[in-house]
């Protein structure tokens, strides 16, 4: 093999090589080699391997099997074989590859039924189910007042999940189910049915057969776990529980995928200190990081995900779980502030737009942030501070994505979004099917 590649050195490959050795180095990219780490390695070791020379999984991290893949691919063209990636192997790289194709990702859609006056998510799965590898109904959540049980979200009819898991086959989208902690209201806090859901082995035990008995009987692929705002102490539990799910649901081929709050740092407080998140990649199929919120219902007027706050909780998450595994949660909702001090309106991209339309304000384009918003005056003279997410500030996550080599992205939710946004994510991957 090794004589071969030293005999077909394409025409066009050598003179670029020719040309790059006159070249200042200034001009020419940086140096990686060993020590080295980020999304730059990770791409340099997926070339790698599609090329034959690393048969390692790609970690991000530039240490000595990389650099040993790196000196066999110098040493077949007659390049020095230092273990150091500069100009010359960049474009020996680039000429044996060709323009580099779209990533393979992993396009998931959560799905919820009617939030008047927000649509039910199911025209959008009828219009972009091509654009999915699977969806995850919020339909279910822990029971209350029986721990163990699931309780089924009345607002999300069967017959609608019936057209789901129809319309899911002739997509070839996976549907998972979504179980959580959430909107219990009269004075019930989620991370207290947590708590009595988890803490008792056998409540455990009901729980996760539970999950498994409606993935059996209703034909569903997997489950999406969501539970949320636990107490501190009971992170614990939560990691019991998913060992517990995952050895039920691996050996029967479902998917096992957990949605965990961002996060930016090992000492920050909230809602999401509760997570390991080592130990939930470990159970885990995939992770999805939900990477918005930066400003909600319990904050003052910002964007909803900046890009700078998002790329700080891509690189918490990529040094505790692999790339791989994780699906960034991009939100597809805006929220409306208004100046009187009452909570924000929860809004999709085209209430926003109609909004700016009634009030006859421009929707400006935040640089720092890369995300659209617009302020007005309403017809009782209170302020309002309008941020929303579109095509074009889902474009920088979607970059991050690739960048970091993650493995795909969990839109929250469908029927919100930009429709503008399914063009960006065709143009920039070829989204992976079932």
């Amino acid at each position: 093999m090794s004589k071969l590649r030293r005999r077909v050195i394409p025409l066009s490959l050598a003179a670029a090589l020719l040309l790059l050795a006159f070249i200042p180095f200034s001009y020419a990219g940086q140096l990686l080699r060993q020590g080295d780490s980020g999304p730059e390695v990770l791409f340099l070791q997926n070339q790698l391997r599609q090329l034959g020379y690393l048969a390692a999984p790609a970690t991000g991290y530039f240490g000595p099997l990389t650099a040993a893949a790196v000196s066999r691919l110098q040493a077949d063209y007659r390049l020095v074989p230092d273990g150091i990636v500069g100009p010359l192997t960049r474009a020996l790289l680039d000429g044996l590859l060709g323009a580099p194709q779209k990533p393979l990702k992993t396009v998931m859609g959560y799905y919820t039924g009617e939030e008047w006056p927000l649509p039910s998510s199911l025209e959008t799965l009828k219009a972009h189910g091509d654009a999915l590898t699977c969806v995850a109904l919020f339909s279910y959540r822990l029971h209350p007042l029986s721990p163990g049980r699931l309780e089924a979200m009345d607002y999300l009819p069967a017959s609608e999940i019936q057209q789901v898991l129809a319309l899911a086959r002739e997509k070839k989208i996976k549907v998972l189910v979504l179980v959580h902690n959430l909107l219990y209201g009269s004075g019930i806090r989620g991370r207290d049915v947590a708590r009595l859901a988890l803490s008792d082995p056998q409540r455990r035990h009901a729980l996760v057969m539970n999950i498994f008995n409606i993935l059996k009987e209703k034909g569903f692929d997997g489950v999406e776990i969501d539970i949320e705002d636990l107490y501190p102490q009971d992170g614990q539990l939560f990691n019991q529980f998913l060992a517990e799910l995952s050895a039920q649901l691996k050996p029967a081929g479902y998917v096992l995928s957990v949605a965990l709050p961002a996060r930016l740092s090992d000492d920050q407080a909230g809602w999401g200190s509760a997570f390991d998140y080592r130990t939930a990649a470990r159970y885990a199929d995939q992770v999805v990081i939900m990477a918005y919120d930066e400003h909600g219902l319990y904050s003052g007027p910002g964007p909803i995900a900046s890009l700078p706050w998002v790329e700080k909780a891509v690189r918490y998450t990529v040094e505790r779980i692999l790339p791989q595994k994780i699906l960034l949660g991009i939100p597809a909702y805006g929220f409306d502030w208004n100046g009187d001090g009452q909570p924000p309106r929860y809004l999709s991209y085209r209430l926003a737009c109609e909004t700016a339309s009634r009030y006859g304000t421009p929707v400006r384009w935040d640089e720092r942030a890369q995300a659209p918003y617009l302020k007005y005056i309403d017809e009782n003279g209170s302020p309002h501070e309008l941020w929303f997410e579109n095509a074009s500030s889902w474009a920088g996550k979607l970059d991050l994505v690739a960048r970091y080599g993650l493995k795909g992205i969990a839109v929250w939710r469908l029927g919100l979004e930009d429709p503008q946004g399914w063009k960006v994510i065709g143009d920039k991957f070829t989204v992976e099917k079932g």
